[in-house]
Formats: structure tokens, sequence, C-alpha cells
């Protein structure tokens, strides 16, 4: 670290925040390759190559003129240009928050078209998921998509929302008692407790019951009022929960350091191991965190080094925590999840407007490209969703590519594959590329220059891509995948010019097939 915070220079490669082997994993690679082609299109894909035996309904599809896919009927894709119809993509986009869409108070002025491009408004009208993966907290999820809503002018749910202590609420059925460290008056208690914990104090609990444990602060009457009154010498603290940022490090350090040295977490008492306190996790390990001033301020990274030299101080051993956040593989496996199941939501939607349409307007004035179940055989009911699931595991199967698993019974059922590609957008090095580049090969890191990196410097650990903001990372991102996409669809189209037998349709053309071959009622579609 240098003597100033504002250059930016990491933590030494020997610091307390480097202990915890990420630097040494080995990112996932792929078994199977995964298509490029649209989710909507590769959904449709499926229901056209698996006819169910003695259906004699209908797949209709849009272009310019009405088309229908019975058994017997197989459907070719035309060679394009440019992939432009209505869809979902393949890919999928992951945005740290601080420094990349916000910068303290101030919305950074790319991020709302960054959005809204993904969201459909592009040239190639493709509409592509995204969540975001912020090391912040401090409050609950449903609080962070309304503001990031107000600030962006879009609707953002809970559900695209990862905070630092958002994986922390699988702890609910491990610890009673817990001690939540961080953020403004009791706002994290109430976080807590809609977790599910059953017991959340905090310092300002603390203090109340005995002044003396901080002398050097008094409560104040906000304070007061949300503080709570409870005997710490008869109730002990099972772990401690650093949710958000100190807001008074002097006292937090106090009561977190007195209850690490106790024995079994009561206030007042000291183990003679040293090894008999509560478990102690962060949310996050930033050391470093851009504001809307010229200079970086301390995080909740720094925080850890200051109470583990403290801790070593007093004990001569090493303080042994459980860390959340960026870059942390336990965040990266619970946002892979979070974005799995975005993925298949906003596909949901994309299926259930189409079918919704069908039923008002016999798909007359819909985008070419996406599928519709016209089906009554199926007994599908056009006003409920397909089900989609959200299983990204590998196939067992022999196939080269991974793809929609497709169950035409009485419902729909998608199984949908891994994203082809999952942008990361962050500020941080350390942090935000670190977490990219360490778990998944498929995840492709962009740094921007709006918030800690600063442009001259050399980044520790070095992106795939480096912008000067959202936007730009956007942009990139969609005419990168867009090339994938147009080489793939092409590589399996008919050229009509080509081929006089075909008749030119958008975004398909349909050939009778001399034979049909019944198949199973699970299919895997191929491209």
């Amino acid at each position: 670290m240098t003597d100033q915070i504002g250059n930016q220079a990491s933590p030494a490669s020997n610091s307390y925040l480097n202990n915890d082997g990420i630097d040494e994993l080995t990112p996932m690679t792929r078994r199977k390759r995964v298509s490029s082609l649209s989710l909507s299109d590769q959904w449709a894909g499926s229901l056209q190559m698996t006819p169910t035996t003695g259906s004699t309904g209908n797949l209709k599809r849009i272009g310019s003129s009405k088309l229908s896919i019975n058994n017997g009927l197989n459907a070719v894709r035309v060679k394009k240009t440019v992939v432009d119809h209505v869809r979902v993509a393949s890919y999928a986009f992951a945005f740290d928050i601080d420094g990349v869409i916000v910068k303290g108070p101030e919305t950074i002025p790319e991020a709302k078209e960054a959005l809204k491009l993904l969201n459909g408004a592009n040239e190639y009208n493709i509409k592509v998921p995204y969540i975001f993966v912020t090391n912040g907290g401090g409050r609950a999820e449903q609080a962070r998509a309304e503001e990031l809503s107000k600030r962006l002018d879009i609707e953002v749910t809970e559900d695209q929302v990862i905070q630092g202590h958002t994986p922390m609420r699988e702890l609910v059925s491990v610890y009673n008692n817990v001690l939540v460290i961080g953020g403004v008056g009791d706002a994290c208690r109430k976080v807590a407790e809609k977790y599910g914990f059953k017991n959340v104090f905090t310092p300002l609990d603390v203090m109340k019951w005995n002044p003396s444990v901080t002398p050097y602060h008094n409560l104040t009457e906000e304070e007061l009022a949300v503080a709570r009154d409870v005997d710490f010498s008869i109730t002990g603290i099972d772990s401690i929960l650093v949710f958000a940022d100190s807001r008074n490090w002097a006292a937090d350090q106090q009561i977190i350091l007195e209850l690490l040295l106790s024995k079994s977490g009561f206030m007042g008492t000291v183990s003679d191991s040293f090894e008999e306190g509560p478990a102690l996790y962060f949310a996050h390990s930033d050391f470093v965190w851009a504001t809307n001033y010229n200079l970086s301020r301390y995080g909740m990274g720094a925080l850890q080094v200051s109470i583990a030299a403290l801790y070593r101080e007093h004990t001569g051993k090493e303080l042994q925590v459980t860390r959340f956040g960026k870059p942390q593989r336990g965040t990266f496996k619970f946002a892979s999840k979070v974005l799995s199941q975005w993925r298949k939501d906003v596909l949901e939607e994309h299926v259930e407007e189409l079918t919704t349409e069908e039923g008002t307007s016999d798909m007359e004035e819909q985008s070419p490209g996406d599928p519709l179940l016209n089906d009554p055989s199926q007994n599908m009911n056009r006003n409920s969703k397909p089900t989609l699931l959200a299983t990204e595991s590998e196939s067992e199967s022999d196939s080269d590519n991974e793809g929609l698993t497709v169950e035409k019974l009485s419902k729909l059922t998608l199984d949908l594959p891994p994203a082809s590609t999952v942008y990361f957008v962050g500020d941080t090095p350390e942090s935000d590329i670190r977490f990219a580049n360490s778990h998944d090969e498929s995840w492709y890191s962009i740094l921007v220059k709006t918030g800690v990196y600063q442009e001259g410097s050399i980044p520790k650990y070095k992106p795939k891509h480096i912008c000067g903001n959202v936007l730009e990372a956007v942009k990139f991102a969609i005419e990168r995948e867009h090339s994938k996409e147009l080489e793939e669809w092409n590589n399996s189209a008919v050229d009509p010019d080509a081929d006089a037998a075909t008749t030119q349709l958008s975004p398909l053309t349909l050939v009778e097939e001399t034979k049909v071959v019944p198949k199973k009622h699970s299919a895997k579609f191929e491209m």
C-alpha cells in the first residue's frame, strides 16, 4: 500500500485479505459447447424438432406470413446479414453497482442508456438478462432495487439484486443469537430479521446495556430509540455478522474483539485459549471503494485488516473469518444460481407474452422469430406460463452441444443451458475482476474507469477488456455476441438465392420431410 489512497495501490501480496486461496483457483471449463443462438430460438428449435406422436396441432411462427409447423414439417433457417428479430439472449450480464452504475449520490450518466439497451432497445431487438452483484449492503434487497429503478428509469426487482450480505440468509438455521454490525441505526437488524434470524442484536444494544464498553461514545437520542434492552452477561452471541461498513470503527472493533476473546460469546468474559468466541463473518473484503469524493475511501476489507492485526497482537494467533461478497467462491455460486433463475424468468415472461398475444391477435402483429404453441392436443392453458427449469448442470448425454431440454406433455418444460457468456462489469480489480476471472472461464471481465480503477494505473488483476464506462461495456458485448450468434445462425441456415425450392420467410422457412420419425416426449435440441 502506498501513502496515498488515491494511487489505488493494492494491499501487499501477503496481505491478510489474500489468505483465502482464490488466486490459486483454476476457473471451471466447459465440457460441452453452449450455443450462442438466443434462448428463444433454441426454445423454438426444440419445439420444431420434437413432434408429438398423434398430435394434430400446430406451432405457429411469425414472419412475412403466418406459419404453422405440423407433424411432418421441419423448420429451416434462412441466411441473414443481421439477426434482429425479438428474442432473449443466450448471454447475460452481471454488474457491480458502486463505481459502475452509481457513484455516491450521483448516477453515472451512461448507466441509464446501458440498461435500456439490455432491455431490448437496441438495433438487434435482443433482450439480455442481467443482475447486480454488489459488495454494498446495509438495507433490504427490495430497497436497493427500488432505488435503482428510480435512478435508472427502469424496473429492477429484488430478484436481480445480490448484496454482500445476501448469501448470509443461508445461515438462518445455523445461529440463534447474532450480532449484526454496520449500517445506520438498526437498518441491518431489520434486514437480518427479514432473512429469518431469530434474535438479532446490534452494537447499540451492547452500548445501552453497559455504556462503559465504549467510554468515548455516548448514545444519541436517535440511537437510544432503536437500541434494545438486553443483558449481555447472560445472553451469549453465537456469531458476528458484519453486514455493512461500520459507522463507528472504534466502538465496533472494541465489541467485536471482546466477543472474539470471550467465553462462548458472553460479554465481560475472557477465554483462556482465545478460541471459544463466536464465529465472525464479513459481507465482503473491499479494501477501498469509490464515492463522489475524488479519492477512494477505506472499506470493510480495511476493517478486517485492522481487527486481524489487533487480534494477532493480543493473542499471537491468526484471526479466522468467513468472507462473503466478491471475489469469494460462495458468492459466485450464489450469484450463478440467482442469474440462472433470472434468465429463466426473462425467457418465461417472453414466452408468456407471445402466447398472450397469439390468443388475441392470432400472431399477425408479432415480431418475427418467436414461436407459439397453438396445439389443442397439448391441453396447455394459454393463460398459464410454460414451466422453465433453471437447472444449469451439465448434461450426461454424449452431445457436443448444450441445449434446451423440452418435454411436450401437459405443459412445456425447458431445462436452461448455461449462459454462453456472462459479462461482469466492475470498477475494482481486487474484487470485481478477481471475482470474474477466478471461478468460471465463461465469465468475461470488463473493467470500467468510472470508479476505483483510474486510467494509467496497472490493475493487479487483469481484465479481459477495459472500457471507459458501462455503456461502452454493454455496446462492446452486444456487438461481440451478435457476431457469434450470426455466425452460428448462418452455419445452420440455407441460402434462398442458391435454393430456388426454398421459400424465403423471416426468420424461418419450412420444408416437408419425406418421413417423420416419432420421438420421445423429451428431446434434446442440438445446434
